[in-house]
């Protein structure tokens, strides 16, 4: 009798783990002469009864394992794979989401593609037979991320990049460089990155088909800044690599993703507050100097509400929001001294003039707002890092 070892990742899947496992140990019945093994690696964080509920299957099933792990998908995947390894021998390591999306009858697909002699099979809703039906946007940014992940790290001719359905050999597991893949990231960057290490590696591939749904319960837990942050990342890392240039990209740019989204923050507040900078000016006749420093605070509570709740989100402090929200006020009150006297030295210096571009005056004072910009977000990001959101360990 064959083994074939099932993981099953979850956080928070009490509405969907029961059904799916069910499910998944009904393949056999496609599947003569294997037995079906599923290990659920659930996320130490996950609280809402997962763990009791596939114990007391556990009690009824010993084909049902049940592992602890730290979060992250790729941590999950990864960790059953290697209990499974080491504890069921399996002649074949697959893996399936946990919360229904994917229906679970292309677990008997991905066997056979096992047994046609190919090391690593990949459940595709981008192949004759596949489905996607997801809503609009998210079939989009599926496509978007698979076309993307296809151009710069490849191979081209495969279409599903992202989805979690995939069976392979223990050998070409063994293989796998994890030292160089980011498996223990908290997106979903380990479904591509995992890919490309294995096409490194001589895998021999195909797809099959699968329908891909909506959850049966719950919500996605797919952050879409976030995994489509690294997937670029990861993307242009592999393209450098793959033209000789050896630089650890992927890793800095996790490093500067707290930055990168303050960034992204301080966009959108830059647009605010030259909006009302130009208001102030143009139509309450107010000196730049004066505009700046009215814009400045309207600015300023637009960033704290972005950074609070999506830049610093996951961030434990000691602090309260309404502390958070006066240290960030003082804060910014540094930021809007520096900018107020960066204006008032230029509009000093250089009056109230304009120069023509392609015809059209453009106003000084428009130059001396922009001047302001890189000192200011310099200063407000690493006093915000190091003290309005400083992480507790507690």
């Amino acid at each position: 009798m064959k083994v074939v070892s099932v993981v099953l990742p979850t956080y928070n899947e009490k509405a969907n783990i029961e059904k799916t496992i069910k499910k998944v140990l009904e393949q056999e019945k496609s599947l003569p002469g294997y037995q079906i093994n599923v290990i659920v690696a659930d996320d130490v964080r996950s609280s809402d009864g997962t763990e009791q509920i596939v114990r007391q299957i556990i009690k009824k099933n010993k084909k049902v394992h049940l592992i602890k792990v730290q979060p992250g998908l790729g941590v999950g995947l990864i960790e059953g794979h290697q209990y499974s390894l080491k504890h069921l021998h399996p002649d074949i390591l697959t893996q399936l989401d946990a919360d229904g999306q994917v229906v679970a009858d292309v677990l008997v697909r991905l066997v056979e593609g096992i047994e046609q002699g190919y090391n690593l099979v990949l459940g595709s809703r981008f192949v004759e037979g596949g489905r996607n039906q997801l809503s609009f946007m998210r079939r989009m940014f599926s496509l978007g991320a698979s076309l993307f992940s296809r151009i710069m790290v490849g191979p081209l001719d495969i279409g599903e990049v992202t989805n979690s359905a995939r069976a392979f050999t223990p050998e070409l597991f063994k293989k796998i460089n994890l030292e160089r893949l980011p498996w223990r990231e908290k997106t979903f960057i380990v479904q591509p990155a995992f890919l490309h290490e294995a096409i490194l590696v001589g895998a021999k591939y195909k797809e099959v088909p699968l329908i891909f749904k909506n959850r049966l319960e719950g919500y996605s837990k797919n952050k879409v800044f976030n995994y489509t942050y690294d997937v670029i990342s990861y993307g242009l890392d592999s393209r450098l690599h793959a033209w000789g240039v050896n630089v650890p990209f992927y890793k800095m740019s996790r490093r500067a993703k707290t930055l990168v989204k303050f960034g992204l923050v301080g966009v959108v507040g830059t647009l605010v507050d030259f909006f009302f900078y130009k208001v102030f000016i143009n139509y309450i006749h107010l000196n730049p100097a004066s505009s700046k420093g009215v814009s400045t605070e309207i600015a300023i509570i637009n960033n704290f509400i972005l950074n609070n709740y999506w830049t610093f989100r996951y961030r434990k402090t000691k602090t309260n929001v309404w502390q958070k929200l006066g240290i960030f006020n003082l804060v910014s009150l540094g930021g809007l001294v520096i900018g107020v006297l960066i204006v008032k030295f230029l509009h000093m210096t250089y009056g109230d003039g304009a120069i023509y571009l392609f015809g059209r005056p453009i106003a000084y004072n428009n130059f001396y707002f922009f001047a302001t910009i890189p000192p200011v977000m310099l200063w407000n990001f690493i006093i915000n890092h190091l003290v309005t959101w400083r992480h507790s360990e507690d």
